[in-house]
């Protein structure tokens, strides 16, 4: 099912299936999220749970393996609408038993879409449901267009930080070729995708994630770039699929609950 939340700054719209958003435009009809296109990429923005990467075989979690797939599951399951208004939705996924079997706990993870003037504010809520100690990986997948005007090119573009001692980014494709690229701790939790020149784009905060990510499919000249924040392991932990090694990993006491805010809002230069 499609829904589409509106003000009269800005639209969105999400589907219940992955609880993925699919569309953030201002009044004017702009569209800054990625189209899917499946010569470059199928998806917009899907939600990482339980479990962030690739899992080649099965992901390990105190010594025992679970057929987790990439990225985890949640991305791939269908959410049931719990709340909504005119400029909001909560959608939810609870446990059952298809994801006990690939992750044994108990959990009710929730992802709300809200927009505050033309600003987008996405939230995953975890509670862990269950009587012991939950471990997870979290992160979202957001793919926003780049260039973002007709006549630009990607190398337009840049990433501004806020960090004295982190550089600004010129982005060139060829930066991608060993996959993406990850920052972790900065001290200010927010970043701009913006054209050089014009300065005009977007600026993305992420106050309760340890690491953000950027990517862009391999060798394909794609039109978007996606912001990624984690709270995961590191690139060169990729490889290792043991949950409880993985830097950033996430836990919540039973009964306890926790919420990881990430938004983005026009820049207009």
């Amino acid at each position: 099912m499609n829904i589409t939340i509106q003000n009269e700054y800005a639209s969105a719209s999400c589907e219940t299936l992955g609880a993925q958003l699919s569309s953030w435009k201002t009044a004017d009809g702009k569209e800054y999220l990625w189209q899917r296109d499946p010569a470059y990429w199928a998806k917009t923005s899907p939600v990482l749970f339980p479990y962030v990467g690739p899992v080649p075989k099965a992901v390990t979690i105190h010594g025992k393996e679970y057929p987790l797939p990439r990225h985890g599951f949640a991305r791939d399951m269908e959410f049931e609408v719990t709340e909504q208004g005119g400029d909001f939705v909560v959608l939810r996924l609870l446990a059952n038993e298809a994801t006990k079997a690939m992750y044994p706990y108990a959990f009710a993870f929730t992802v709300t879409f809200r927009l505050d003037g033309p600003a987008l504010f996405v939230t995953y809520g975890v509670s862990n449901q269950g009587t012991e100690e939950m471990p997870f990986l979290i992160g979202g997948h957001p793919a926003f267009f780049c260039p973002m005007e007709k006549g630009e090119q990607f190398t337009d573009y840049m990433l501004r930080f806020e960090d004295a001692d982190v550089e600004d980014l010129h982005l060139d494709y060829p930066m991608f070729d060993n996959d993406a690229l990850l920052y972790e701790d900065l001290k200010h939790r927010t970043v701009k995708l913006v054209h050089q020149d014009t300065k005009k784009g977007i600026r993305f905060d992420f106050p309760d994630y340890q690491s953000v990510a950027f990517w862009t499919p391999v060798k394909l000249d794609a039109p978007f770039l996606c912001i990624e924040p984690w709270n995961a392991g590191t690139l060169a932990q990729v490889p290792n699929t043991n949950m409880l090694e993985k830097k950033y990993v996430q836990y919540l006491e039973a009964g306890a609950s926790r919420e990881y805010r990430f938004s983005a809002v026009p820049c207009e230069g």
